[in-house]
């Protein structure tokens, strides 16, 4: 019944437009009160969250991909793919693939990756003669392929949500377990698209080792940022945490300093985006804490076992 309850709750509050974290927050209150349980259960659940050691990599990692949605890295990526791989049969379409991979693995969100690359890639998949719903399906999905190449800020918070739940576990683990698979969905889709595109008459690209060349001189300050950070970090150089650092501080030097993409007027604005968005997953994860261990005081997954064998 109590179950029932706060379910009820819970949308009824986000029916009314409440934010999530209220909602959520809302429920693992009334959850821990009807169990008697003292409320002091919720705030501690959100220490938990700010104790945890590798908690600080993810505004960094936050920030320097903010850094880079703002910048130009964007268009030296599709560049760089489009130079080394535009000279395969529907080239064009693999170039998006990777290119939207690598620029979210670099940000971490896929949403900066379809609006940064979307209005790049999407007039040149449709002038290549690709049907528009492809070109859209492409542009606005495979940003998420890089969400599990490292550095990943979702993986980092699995990490940190699995390692406060108990789980044996680290954020290199699972850095390393990304790899495989996140290559494997862009070879897999890639060679889909190739297969689905066969009969469309896409112009080929001829390759130029110049042009290559060009484009690689162009990115080549990019280009070292994962393997910088993977080597780092396995290599035993530094922890994941300081690997944040470094990655932030080698973003800042580039965008602002090297490539001056990035006014100094313009960081403030830059770092405070950035850390909204990083101050609403973190108390979202909190209050996630909190609601999870009610549900699991009410005996929440037993009783679905057993409606399901009803």
């Amino acid at each position: 019944m109590s179950f029932l309850f706060f379910t009820i709750v819970l949308c009824l509050l986000a029916f009314l437009g409440a934010p999530l974290f209220a909602v959520i927050a809302a429920t693992a209150i009334l959850g821990f009160h009807a169990l008697e349980i003292n409320l002091i259960a919720v705030p501690i659940e959100l220490y938990r969250i700010a104790d945890t050691p590798v908690l600080s990599a993810l505004p960094l990692f936050t920030f320097a991909g903010y850094l880079l949605g703002e910048s130009n890295t964007s268009q030296r990526l599709v560049r760089l793919t489009q130079a080394l791989l535009g000279w395969m049969p529907n080239g064009l379409a693999v170039v998006a693939f990777v290119a939207c991979a690598l620029f979210t693995a670099f940000t971490g969100a896929s949403g900066v990756t379809i609006v940064a690359l979307g209005a790049l890639l999407y007039p040149a998949l449709k002038q290549a003669g690709y049907p528009d719903r492809f070109s859209l399906g492409l542009v606005t999905t495979s940003g998420s392929l890089g969400l599990l190449l490292p550095p990943s800020l979702p993986l980092i918070l699995y990490g940190i949500i699995a390692q406060q739940m108990g789980a044996d576990l680290t954020i290199k683990d699972l850095f390393m377990a990304g790899i495989l698979p996140g290559i494997l969905m862009i070879v897999l889709l890639s060679g889909w698209s190739i297969i689905t595109n066969r009969g469309n008459p896409v112009p080929l690209t001829n390759f130029s080792a110049r042009e290559a060349f060009r484009a690689l001189k162009e990115a080549s300050w990019e280009i070292p940022l994962p393997i910088f950070v993977l080597g780092g970090i396995y290599g035993g150089f530094f922890a994941v945490s300081e690997a944040a650092a470094v990655t932030a501080l080698y973003v800042l030097i580039v965008e602002v300093l090297i490539y001056k993409e990035i006014d100094l007027k313009k960081l403030p604005v830059i770092m405070r985006e950035s850390m909204i968005m990083v101050g609403g997953i973190l108390i979202i994860l909190g209050v996630s804490l909190a609601s999870t261990n009610c549900l699991i005081d009410i005996e929440a997954p037993m009783l679905l076992f057993n409606y399901i064998q009803k």
